[in-house]
């Protein structure tokens, strides 16, 4: 028997299950089919075998968001027997070991206060009131979180299918196993099971939740979802005489204290009424591919992994002190990590109508649930998806070789609490721009960006901190971590003579053919229809007016035009493009075709001057050419990220090194330095210039963000036109402000406060070494934005105090810029 529906969901766990609930419930759809592969409600995935730790409080943003929907929408649903709580609101106790994971845990209290999430900073003697069973000697400081929570998986599971079910458009089938899935000209059309009563079901989506399963799954509609499972222990001990008094048959007195994280050992522990569950990472990385996993994510217990994890157990539950590692029920279950960490959502852009929701536990599952969702039924999302993009990868990201390595990474980090600053610790040296040896050989201190080992600093440029001392305040402890005084100095040396940096973070989309004009018209909300040599400033839109993405323009023929985004973001701003392109319109990434250098600063023009034979009197601001430097022909085009006069020079990437050589080797006899990320971010800080994924992105308007002025809604009807009208004539909510500091270096996500109230958050931060004071921009409620406002900004639990100011600090006149 076939079947016909409109979605197939394939997994019956936390994120499937959610997912129909969300389709069903909240927006009305029907036909909606669920398969899974084992039972239902209780299946063969880890949200059934899950200990059920729901932890809300946390450092990302997104993740904190998709945290507090489901723990909300969990506390919600209904048991299902009356052998477990389906949630058991007791909260969470986090405790440090070391100093530095207690310096993270003030770090942790002003971000989730930034993110409207409660939490108390504890000593271990006030952390034992709540949890009387840990040794107050073991730990120095704890943090308490009152919304984390304990659920039972499969009650969870089986209450959103009853309340999806209950509306008359959702049916499901356990023991339904995905065989195929097929796809016509380029869209799903129907998946196959391995049910004999329903062999196929037609259907214009498919939405993949089988997490650990769904790499190999998706393979065979050529889509790669970078993640792998890993082993992960759970051990149950028996019944404990201390606990005696408990009513093991009460469900109520299951779980009596919060469930407690010891993070510097990544081990956790919870009560099962007079029993304790030991889960830990402390041991080596089990990684299991998606092909190899089999029917259940159980695999048996290796009590040799155990053996250092009850040591450190013994040391902070002094009950097990004088027992052995003896447990009533053991096994290692396994759990999906991704490649950076976080959840994998979206359509694919190869096989339209299939979603990808994975790569997301208990804690996440309902808030990732609820985005895919709202991305199906509006196309796109309340909160802002580019760290959770399907299409988020650069194509070395899925490769077998990257997955296995940094996933087994990620598993080491579980639980480690990682700088903002600091890049990834392996796999490294994936990509190298056309002028690494260069950078090698001048003292590069290595960043990376979308795999490109990229100069944060160059050691060769120590002495230009004797030049500048005076204007380069020192750094010490966290604030100095993955910063250098180099930095400084590069910036100094460019703003007084020129710098030149390795651009290969760019990325080159071409749209070319009859409907060029008419596809980036559509895409941009400035005016792009200008003469050819001209570049552009714009946004994309979301259609709710959001800003999708900045990037620059250039018209490089009547049908030929050029969008220049960042390499971290091409795969994403790709499949936009290419999913709003008009038939007539051909779209090629000429990323790797092409090298990028930028020389800025006020010597900028004689140093290109001496290199080429183009008139560079007559090259005017937001223009661009194609220049001969040496034997190559670049396209030039006079913009600059960090304020300066000077040039983004496009480079045939065989040619590149030669021209990188004869700017060099010019810029000698004008003190030219090379230079970094870090001296770019700076720079651009102190001229104003946004950040696209932190001072700005979906969830933001271009006039909440200060960039109204690239919105020309008269000139076309681009995507999200008619919202950013709507928006401009309303009166804002919120607004990018630059405050500046005396003291302190927030680096973003840091609460700003008015008096003890919370009304913004911090998007990015720096020194601007140029203007001689700490710059940070935030988004501040509309009545605390206007210049010379007095805020607070709270820093590992600390207030500092800040000052709105006008922006940009540094040229607001645009002299320097246009020189």
């Amino acid at each position: 028997m076939s079947k016909t529906a409109r979605v197939v969901i394939v997994g019956g766990g936390i994120v499937g299950a959610a997912t129909a609930y969300e389709l069903a419930v909240k927006h009305g759809w029907r036909d909606i089919v669920l398969i899974e592969q084992g039972d239902l409600p209780y299946n063969p995935g880890s949200t059934s075998h899950a200990p059920g730790g729901i932890v809300v409080a946390g450092h990302s943003q997104i993740m904190t968001r998709f945290a507090e929907y489901s723990r909300n929408l969990y506390a919600e649903l209904s048991n299902i027997d009356d052998k477990h709580l389906a949630f058991n609101g007791l909260g969470g106790l986090e405790v440090a070991r070391t100093e530095g994971r207690a310096a993270d845990f003030k770090r942790l209290y002003s971000t989730c206060k930034a993110n409207g999430i409660p939490t108390e900073l504890l000593s271990p003697a006030e952390a034992v009131e709540l949890v009387p069973y840990l040794d107050p000697n073991a730990f120095t400081a704890a943090l308490f979180s009152p919304m984390n929570a304990t659920v039972r998986g499969y009650h969870l599971v089986g209450d959103l299918l009853a309340r999806a079910e209950a509306t008359g458009g959702f049916e499901w089938h356990a023991n339904t196993g995905l065989t195929d899935i097929e796809v016509t000209d380029g869209r799903v059309t129907a998946v196959l099971t391995n049910n004999a009563e329903l062999p196929r079901i037609d259907c214009e989506h498919v939405v993949l939740a089988a997490n650990i399963w769904s790499p190999a799954l998706s393979e065979k509609i050529g889509v790669h979802i970078p993640l792998a499972a890993f082993e992960h222990q759970y051990a149950i001990t028996p019944p404990l005489d201390e606990w005696s008094d408990v009513d093991s048959s009460d469900a109520t007195q299951e779980l009596r204290y919060p469930l407690v994280r010891d993070v510097d050992v990544t081990m956790y522990y919870r009560i099962h009424w007079d029993q304790l569950g030991i889960g830990s990472y402390y041991h080596p990385a089990h990684m299991v591919r998606s092909r190899e996993v089999g029917e259940t994510a159980m695999h048996p217990f290796t009590p040799e992994d155990m053996v250092d994890a009850w040591k450190l157990t013994q040391e902070i539950v002094p009950m097990m002190r004088d027992r052995k590692p003896e447990f009533e029920t053991a096994y290692n279950g396994m759990f999906a990590f991704s490649v950076d960490a976080m959840p994998i959502i979206g359509e694919s852009l190869q096989a339209r109508g299939f979603w990808s929701a994975n790569a997301s536990w208990l804690t996440h599952g309902a808030g990732v649930a609820k985005s895919v969702a709202e991305w199906m039924v509006h196309g796109e999302t309340e909160w802002d998806m580019r760290g959770c993009h399907l299409h988020r990868f650069v194509d070395f990201m899925t490769t077998e070789q990257y997955v296995d390595a940094v996933t087994q990474k990620n598993y080491r980090e579980i639980y480690d609490y990682i700088h903002p600053k600091q890049p990834i610790t392996e796999p490294r040296d994936v990509r190298h721009s056309a002028f690494h040896d260069r950078h090698v050989a001048a003292g590069a201190s290595f960043t990376t960006f979308a795999g490109f080992e990229l100069p944060n600093w160059y050691a060769s440029n120590a002495p230009l901190v004797d030049e500048f001392r005076d204007q380069i305040p020192d750094r010490s402890g966290w604030e100095a971590d993955f910063w250098s005084p180099i930095q400084g100095g590069e910036h100094l040396a460019i703003r007084d003579r020129a710098g030149l940096f390795d651009l290969s973070g760019l990325g080159i989309i071409e749209v070319s053919g009859a409907g060029a004009l008419d596809t980036v018209q559509r895409l941009c909300s400035n005016k792009v229809g200008v003469p050819i040599g001209r570049v552009v400033y714009t946004l994309f839109l979301t259609p709710s007016g959001g800003v999708k993405r900045d990037l620059t323009v250039a018209r490089m023929a009547d049908e030929v035009f050029w969008l220049f985004v960042g390499e971290g973001t091409l795969p994403m701003d790709y499949e936009w493009v290419v999913r709003h392109a008009t038939e007539d319109a051909v779209i090629t990434d000429r990323s790797a075709a092409y090298s990028a250098v930028g020389l800025f600063g006020p010597a900028a023009k004689d140093i290109l001057g001496s290199v080429t034979n183009a008139n560079l009197d007559d090259f005017g601001f937001y223009r661009g050419r194609w220049i001969e430097v040496g034997m190559s022909r670049v396209f030039a085009m006079r913009i600059s990220y960090v304020g300066e006069s000077g040039w983004e020079l496009h480079i045939p990437t065989e040619s590149s090194l030669a021209v990188w050589e004869a700017i060099t080797t010019a810029g000698e006899r004008h003190g030219m330095v090379l230079a970094g990320m870090g001296a770019m971010d700076s720079m651009r800080l102190e001229k104003g210039y946004r950040l696209w994924g932190a001072d700005v992105h979906t969830e933001h308007t271009p006039y909440e963000a200060g960039l109204g002025w690239t919105v020309r809604p008269n000139h076309a009807d681009f995507i999200g036109r008619d919202s950013v009208v709507a928006a401009k004539d309303e009166a804002l909510s919120k607004q990018l402000v630059c405050m500046t500091l005396e003291n302190g270096t927030p680096m973003g996500y840091e609460p700003v406060l008015s008096g003890d109230e919370v009304v913004g958050y911090v998007t990015t931060g720096n020194m601007g070494y140029s203007v001689g004071t700490y710059i940070a921009y935030a988004y501040v409620d509309s009545r605390h934005a206007t210049p010379g406002t007095e805020l607070t900004v709270e820093y590992f639990a600390e207030g500092f105090p800040a000052v709105v100011v006008e922006e940009p600090l540094f040229d607001p006149e645009m002299k320097r810029m246009k020189a």
